[in-house]
């Protein structure tokens, strides 16, 4: 989870720790590609306007980055403007915030039921 609210975070971070998912967290993009790079995660949430890296140059990066694997990204954003932008840059999902706790699960166990390959 990447997120510059800390409220979000904690939110995401208990609602996906009680569902039995492992959840590392990041506070800025700068912080979140080292996380990734370390962490090698099955899944990134990544809101899209954080101050500094935002959330479509961290993705950008780990895409042009050939040491990464870029792992499914669902993407977070209180702007539905950054909707299109972001599922054109890959992310796999999007998600406006505010969102109901049970779209987000919807959301990361629709990415962990696809079939390797076909998504």
């Amino acid at each position: 989870m990447i997120d510059d609210d800390r409220g979000i975070v904690l939110g995401v971070q208990m609602r996906l720790a009680h569902a039995g998912y492992e959840v590392h967290v990041a506070y800025d993009g700068a912080e979140g590609l080292e996380l990734i790079r370390s962490e090698n995660p099955d899944l990134v949430l990544l809101d899209v306007q954080m101050p500094n890296l935002d959330g479509l140059a961290v993705l950008k990066t780990l895409q042009d980055d050939p040491d990464t694997v870029t792992p499914p990204v669902i993407m977070l954003s209180a702007s539905l403007q950054d909707r299109q932008t972001a599922l054109d840059a890959g992310a796999h999902y999007f998600l406006t915030k505010p969102y109901r706790s049970s779209d987000l699960l919807d959301a990361v166990t629709s990415v962990f039921s696809v079939p390797a390959g076909t998504g």
